[in-house]
């Protein structure tokens, strides 16, 4: 069930667009930022109360459906909060909008979407592609395998550390507690990314990335800065921004249906449910 909810959410998420304004989180953070503000030098507060929101959330909303529709109410449930925790921009859609500046008459959106892809249009194609890696990673991936692994709690934490290190007003030690929580869940995701990546690109070159951020970082030590080192292998250095997109967005969607693939192996083999 858990392929069926993960293809049927990746689907509705990137057809139906309306969606896209639902995805508000500002509730789920009212008792962080309240707890944030009622102990201010406890900078593990807003660690603990991530956590702590995520489980809970889920463990009152899986008992409501469950008791309400059994079954039925888990699975509706667990496909409400997978599309919910995507994006919560479409991936899609911005690289388009991005290809197609040129044709598009409000610069004010093209700029918008740039800065959430977190790039500026005279940035070189390694840039531009590792930034479709680093959207991928947080739109994509990153839920896709903690809602896997987890189920409903783990997607709701993946979305909720990300939200709450997005606040303006953190402290530097309340960043540094919920950046070692993001790195936790980033690390074994990354892992997937840089082994999928060479499955579904250039094996060697992919292992030599692997190799030279070993010579900064220990070689079981994932950060996302290695997305940056496989956007510069992905395209040449003289390609222009849209190739880098293109070539990025490309990666990333064959990545995407190997993960899907061997979650089907998985669920064939009675590995998953």
């Amino acid at each position: 069930m858990t392929i069926l909810i993960v293809l049927a959410g990746l689907l509705i998420s990137h057809f139906a667009t309306g969606f896209r304004h639902l995805r508000d989180f500002r509730w789920l953070m009212w008792p962080v930022n309240r707890g944030r503000r009622q102990f201010p030098d406890k900078p593990w507060v807003a660690f603990a109360l991530v956590v702590a929101v995520s489980i809970l959330v889920a463990w009152l909303a899986t008992a409501l459906m469950t008791v309400t529709l059994g079954l039925v109410g888990w699975a509706l449930l667990a496909l409400i909060v997978f599309i919910y925790t995507l994006g919560p921009r479409d991936l899609d859609q911005d690289v388009h909008t991005l290809l197609s500046r040129s044709t598009i008459t409000d610069p004010i959106m093209v700029g918008k979407v740039a800065r959430t892809m977190q790039l500026t249009l005279d940035d070189s194609a390694p840039e531009s592609a590792a930034a479709v890696f680093h959207a991928a990673l947080s739109r994509w991936f990153g839920i896709l395998f903690w809602f896997v692994l987890l189920g409903i709690p783990g997607a709701i934490l993946y979305r909720l550390t990300r939200i709450s290190l997005q606040a303006r007003d953190l402290s530097p030690a309340e960043t540094g507690w919920l950046a070692r929580l993001r790195m936790v869940l980033d690390w074994p995701v990354l892992a997937l990314m840089v082994i999928s990546a060479g499955l579904c690109g250039d094996l060697d070159r992919i292992h030599r990335v692997w190799r030279e951020q070993a010579t900064d970082w220990p070689a079981w030590l994932l950060t996302p800065a290695v997305l940056d080192r496989i956007g510069a292998v992905v395209v040449p250095a003289d390609a222009g921004f849209d190739d880098g997109l293109i070539a990025g967005h490309q990666m990333v969607w064959r990545m995407l249906v190997l993960w899907l693939v061997v979650l089907s192996v998985m669920l064939l083999a009675g590995w998953l449910i």
